[in-house]
């Protein structure tokens, strides 16, 4: 049982590894005698010939299997990151006029991170679909100040995210000036109303 538990814990050495000793069994068995006497190793093949073998078929025949896996993987993964990216533009091409409100106060606030009630629907919507994040400020921890914690755009959000998506324009009219201002999150203090993005 001992040697049987030996075997699989030696299938859970690095990839690195087994390429190691690819290498090395195959500069073995297939380098020039001549160059094997210089380093002193001309006697193996001729003792143990069918070990360095073994060693080299089998740790070959890993290595390439290791490969075949890493490339599945791989592309596995670009699919599964084109897939996610194509879902999140879905969701900010969509957004609902309360998540375009809060999302324009990153905007008018011209900040990364802002603090909002945590008990808001929108901010836990928004929340549960990965475009805003609480800030951890120790560990797995965050601070809250009453009721309200501090949030900030993903990285891709804020990387993809238009105008258009939340409601502006690069070049805004009087009426986009008044819509901004009287389509404020409720819970925006009237301190933070002065400003405008306008």
């Amino acid at each position: 049982m001992d040697n049987l538990n030996a075997l699989f814990d030696l299938t859970k050495l690095p990839a690195k590894f087994f390429f190691l000793f690819a290498v090395l069994s195959g500069f073995i068995l297939f380098s020039d005698a001549e160059l094997l006497k210089r380093l002193h190793l001309e006697k193996l093949n001729d003792s143990y010939g069918w070990i360095v073998g073994l060693v080299f078929i089998s740790t070959s025949g890993l290595v390439f299997v290791n490969s075949i896996i890493w490339i599945f993987k791989s592309i596995s993964n670009k699919l599964k990151f084109r897939k996610i990216k194509k879902e999140y533009i879905e969701k900010l091409r969509n957004l609902d006029y309360h998540e375009q409100s809060v999302l324009r106060e990153f905007i008018i606030n011209q900040t990364s991170s802002l603090e909002v009630p945590i008990d808001n629907s929108t901010i836990t919507g928004l929340i549960n679909k990965k475009i805003i994040f609480i800030n951890q400020q120790f560990g797995n921890g965050f601070i809250m100040n009453g009721m309200n914690a501090s949030v900030s755009l993903s990285k891709f959000v804020d990387k993809h995210l238009k105008l258009e998506d939340i409601g502006l324009t690069n070049n805004p009219t009087e009426a986009d000036y008044e819509f901004v201002e009287n389509n404020r999150p409720s819970w925006v203090e009237n301190r933070l109303r002065r400003k405008s993005l306008y």
